[in-house]
Order: C-alpha cells, then structure tokens, then sequence
C-alpha cells in the first residue's frame, strides 16, 4: 500500500505541469513516443559504416532488448497494472491504448541495449547515448502520463537483468550471430548489385 502510494505520489509530482508548458509538452511527447526510433535508427545507419566486431554488438545488444521485451510479455501474462489515465489519474498527451503498464516496452528495450553496450565494455560511445535518451523516454512517458515511475524502476532492472543475461550467453550465440551478419552482407551486397545493373542499363 505505501509502495503504491509512494508511485502515485511521485507520478503525480512529475505530471503536475503537464499539458501548461508548451516546451515541455513537446520535449515529453517527442521522447516519449520516439525514444525507440532514435536508437533503432543509429543502429541500422551504423550497421552499414562498421566493421564485423562492432555489427557483432549491435546484433547482441539488439538480442538483449528482445529478451528485456519478452520478459515484459511474460510479467503481462500474470500481472496487470492499469496505466494512470485508466484510473483517472491523468489526461494523456498522447493517445495510448488501455495496456498493461508495467514494466514499459519502450524503456526496457533502450535500457536493456544500453547497458549490454556499457557492461560488455564493447562501445561505451554507442551505449551512453541511448541511456541518456532511454532516460528521456521513461520520464517522457510519465511526464505524458502514459506511465507510473515505478513502471520505470521495473524497466531498468529488466533492462539490467537482460543485459547481464545476454553477455553470459553471447558465446554461444556466435555462431548464430556470425551467420546472421553473413547473410545480412550477402543480401546488402545483392542489393547493390541490383542497382548498380539497374542503373547502368538504364
């Protein structure tokens, strides 16, 4: 009962200024809804600059996101908490479906990457980006109202918690992850063949 208290009262204390301050609003609905876009995007632009041993961490960090993900449609099987405009807590800045709120999709995916980049000492540079705006993303979402703090505090130790997961098991998946980077070159370079053809013989 504190406990819940305890996330309401923080919620209500991050959302006070919702919908009264234009900047802010932007700033909360820009990372809010956009905060995976901003990591997938580097990361699919990056793929095509680096060598095989950093589009190896981007494959593991992009693993390790999937597990924190999967992890959260298992805690949704058992456990369902409503968002806090379900129970009249909040008007939304954004449009959102009556879902599950805890934990958050979009801030364990970019904490869980996040910290596999950091912990695995493997592109600290890459890594410490996408915290700051997974950071940005899960207070965007409370500030909107979208989500509770607490569902925060979940993401980020699921996030941890896959990170951790994903660098115990990624010696095992080389494999797997090597031929996956062996197909992902030969349709890129098929690609390129196409079009180079195309082009000359138009």
């Amino acid at each position: 009962m504190m406990a819940t208290s305890l996330n309401i009262e923080i919620f209500r204390w991050i959302h006070s200024g919702a919908g009264t301050h234009p900047v802010m609003d932007a700033l909360a609905v820009f990372f809010g809804e956009g905060g995976p876009y901003f990591m997938a995007i580097p990361f699919a632009v990056l793929w095509f600059l680096v060598d095989g041993n950093r589009k190896t961490a981007l494959l593991e960090a992009t693993e390790a996101a999937t597990i924190g993900l999967t992890v959260n449609q298992l805690i949704g099987l058992f456990y369902f908490h409503p968002r806090p405009y379900m129970i009249g807590l909040a008007t939304p800045l954004f449009s959102h479906g009556p879902e599950n709120s805890f934990p958050s999709d979009h801030a364990t995916l970019m904490f869980a990457a996040a910290f596999y980049m950091l912990m695995a000492g493997r592109w600290a540079a890459c890594g410490i980006p996408i915290l700051t705006v997974g950071t940005l993303t899960a207070w965007g979402r409370v500030y909107s109202g979208i989500h509770f703090p607490f569902d925060m505090a979940g993401s980020l130790v699921i996030g941890l918690a896959s990170a951790h997961f994903m660098r115990r098991i990624a010696g095992r998946l080389n494999p797997l992850n090597a031929k996956l980077i062996q197909i992902a070159g030969q349709l890129t370079g098929r690609m390129v063949r196409t079009k180079s053809h195309g082009a000359r013989k138009g």
